[in-house]
């Protein structure tokens, strides 16, 4: 009788789906995951939809850095526009979860960029994207990438 209770116990924890479970990091995996999709196939507003109205963008491959989310979004469409095709791959992700409201991913990506003429430029990566809970919303509040140094 008792394997009988644990068995559909089980089942009805199983049937409140992940959802129900999802704390902080998989909240932001839920949003950020489709952005790499978003990047991948050139949709703008889905992609910088995650920013914050006074998100701050850091890249090495700027001069400075880029303030607000209009301003990020001109900076993409640009890059999109320049590079049609690209591509992304992350590696050694790590998402730390502080207070229920802030959440910082780091990694490491490979990124491909192609421009029209087929001129494919690669570059490694790292990245730190720092979510906020703000009304509600998972936002990003900042996002750095850089460039690492290349292997001899």
């Amino acid at each position: 009788m008792n394997r009988i209770i644990a068995v559909l116990v089980g089942f009805a924890v199983a049937c409140l789906g992940a959802s129900s479970w999802a704390g902080p990091a998989e909240e932001v995996a839920q949003i950020a995951v489709p952005r790499v999709q978003a990047f991948q196939d050139g949709d703008i507003d889905a992609f910088v939809a995650a920013y914050a109205d006074n998100a701050v963008f850091h890249s090495s491959f700027t001069t400075f850095r880029i303030e607000g989310r209009e301003a990020i979004k001109n900076y993409f469409n640009e890059l999109f526009l320049l590079y049609p095709r690209r591509h992304l791959f992350n590696r050694q992700p790590v998402v730390r979860v502080y207070n229920d409201d802030l959440v910082v991913q780091d990694g490491y990506t490979v990124l491909s960029l192609q421009n029209e003429r087929g001129d494919t430029k690669i570059w490694d990566t790292r990245y730190t994207v720092v979510w906020a809970k703000t009304d509600g919303r998972w936002q990003i509040v900042a996002q750095h990438v850089s460039r690492t140094a290349s292997a001899p």
